[in-house]
């Protein structure tokens, strides 16, 4: 019994692992052109040809940069674009030239 049982699903085992074989390739290629020409997130974006060698921009758009608040207008500002003055954190310029006005 077990001969005819080998010599019936021999051949079709055969052609369902050759369907497997050709799905998983075809699924997989999917996967990567997905991933490789629709990210939508920054950081797969930036995995590509256009990060930086060093991995710095990389990684300041996955890291949340502190946030600083104004002393003139309490806006909150990151950490790169705070002016400093005296020992106070201002947005823009403008705020920290009103601020030496108002002191003096």
């Amino acid at each position: 019994m077990g001969t005819r049982y080998n010599r019936f699903f021999g051949p079709m085992r055969d052609a369902v692992m050759r369907w497997l074989f050709w799905f998983l390739v075809l699924l997989a290629v999917v996967w990567w052109a997905r991933r490789r020409f629709f990210a939508t997130d920054d950081a797969s974006r930036l995995s590509g040809k256009g990060a930086r060698a060093d991995g710095r921009r990389a990684k300041s758009a996955l890291e949340a940069e502190p946030m600083l608040q104004c002393a003139h207008c309490g806006v909150f500002v990151p950490t790169s674009e705070a002016v400093r003055s005296g020992g106070r954190v201002f947005c823009c310029q403008e705020h920290r030239e009103a601020a030496e006005r108002g002191r003096a």
